[in-house]
């Protein structure tokens, strides 16, 4: 099982209803956007070299509300975020906050006994590009009928959440990671990467009363959901498009 989980693209869940997993690899990759890359804002650069070291593991989809209701079930948690009349089931959880998603990771690693935890910044970034450079994993204009977001058609952009999976997946076989739902990453908020780890880990330094969010969601224009752009909120601020995936530690 060990070696398995170390493999790149292995795939696993560590119980019945809980998120499944994906191995993403040890790499390499330049972190932010371009200076002419369209709808770029400076929060996003300077861009800078990023070592992931080690494989980890991250949701293939967005944490569900069938996955949170479950942790309520198990008291892991006793907030029941609203649903906006949109469905629970396979929707990706929203009216989430920071705190909420660490209360989520923490069940989780109760329950395992593994090291859930939200993704850091860096290894979002690297896991939405997936090898890519560009400002979506798919190409350089968001088309139609590949993200869920306002003007990226489908039955629901500029609507409400799509059920996840629905959109297709990245070269690691993550799906929605561009588009759907805002997700909240372990990081502190700072205006530009000055000073920004370089190894992948957390940056928790800064304005720690806010937390980033990356990906976008179903309301925001195109450019809000590409792979570089960025988003800031207090650590108890709960909207409906904003949710989380969670990241887990590999095995020695």
């Amino acid at each position: 099982m060990i070696g398995a989980e170390r493999s790149a693209g292995a795939t696993f869940r560590d119980g019945t209803g809980l998120p499944e997993m994906v191995v993403v690899p040890a790499g390499r990759f330049v972190m932010g956007s371009p200076d002419d890359e369209p709808g770029r804002d400076d929060n996003e650069g300077p861009r800078h070299d990023v070592a992931i070291a080690r494989a980890f593991a991250i949701g293939r989809h967005p944490v569900t509300f069938a996955q949170w209701d479950a942790c309520v079930t198990a008291r892991g948690t006793d907030y029941r975020p609203a649903d906006e009349g949109w469905g629970r089931g396979d929707r990706p959880v929203v009216n989430v906050g920071w705190t909420d998603a660490q209360a989520f990771v923490r069940w989780l690693a109760t329950e395992t006994g593994r090291r859930y935890r939200l993704p850091s910044e860096a290894e979002w970034e690297y896991a939405a590009r997936a090898g890519t450079t560009g400002p979506y994993h798919w190409g350089d204009t968001v088309g139609r009928g590949m993200v869920n977001c306002f003007e990226g058609g489908g039955d629901w952009g500029g609507d409400r959440t799509a059920p996840v999976g629905r959109f297709p997946a990245n070269s690691f076989g993550l799906h929605d990671m561009l588009g759907n739902v805002w997700e909240w990453v372990e990081d502190c908020w700072n205006e530009f990467y000055i000073g920004a780890p370089g190894d992948g880990a957390p940056w928790l330094a800064g304005r720690c009363d806010a937390r980033v969010l990356r990906g976008g969601s179903w309301l925001d224009p195109p450019r809000l959901v590409r792979a570089a752009a960025r988003n800031r909120n207090g650590k108890d601020f709960r909207c409906n498009d904003y949710g989380f995936r969670v990241a887990a530690d590999l095995a020695a």
